[in-house]
């Protein structure tokens, strides 16, 4: 059985495509992730999806960045597949796709390639955060930096969101107890405490 895992990254936002592909690539049952979490361990989907293949079984994924989040991680799920004889096909590398025909060089080539692919995909990672703290500082340093934007405040892109803050902030101000809030609005109470504490520092 051809089994697929497909979820959205800080990259590619886009499940749709990501899907499409895999189906091209005959895949018959796909795992869909849509939050991305910081471990392969924070990943459910991905570890129903692991737990899911049986021997013999192929298991696709569009990229090699899906298969971890660094590069300890990357081997340790291409050995558990190994471990339980499954094979690897990542589509967007077609080297990975097919067979070579030499049983023992296809291995031996195709683990390099992901080796290498695993020590390249960490290194861009780490450069990306590098390449975003040197920005946050710079941002600091002229004082235009003002975190990451709020998903409930005044300036919150949804406009529902937006109008969600406003109705907390009228509750806030009748006395409203905050749990009452958090749970009438859906949101946490460490959301309606930061609101609280913006808004009203005197109290």
């Amino acid at each position: 059985m051809k089994v697929a895992y497909a979820r959205v990254s800080t990259i590619d936002q886009n499940l749709e495509r990501q899907i499409d592909s895999l189906k091209k690539f005959g895949a018959e049952k796909i795992f869909i992730e849509k939050k991305s979490g910081a471990t392969i361990e924070q990943r459910p989907i991905f570890q129903e999806a692991l737990k899911f293949v049986r021997e013999e079984d192929t298991f696709m994924v569009e990229a090699i960045d899906r298969l971890g989040r660094n590069y300890d991680e990357v081997i340790q799920t291409v050995n558990l597949l190994k471990n339980k004889n499954v094979k690897l096909v990542i589509t967007s590398l077609p080297i990975m796709a097919e067979a070579i025909g030499n049983p023992l060089l296809d291995r031996f080539i195709k683990d390099l390639i992901i080796q290498i692919l695993a020590m390249i995909s960490e290194q861009e990672r780490t450069e990306s955060k590098r390449r975003q703290a040197q920005g946050i500082k710079i941002a600091k340093t002229k004082g235009v930096y003002n975190g990451r934007p709020k998903l409930y405040g005044p300036d919150a892109k949804n406009p529902q969101r937006r109008a969600v803050y406003r109705n907390i902030l009228e509750e806030l101000k009748k006395g409203t107890a905050i749990s009452k809030i958090a749970k009438e609005y859906g949101i946490t109470r460490q959301t309606v405490y930061r609101i609280k504490k913006e808004s009203f520092p005197q109290f």
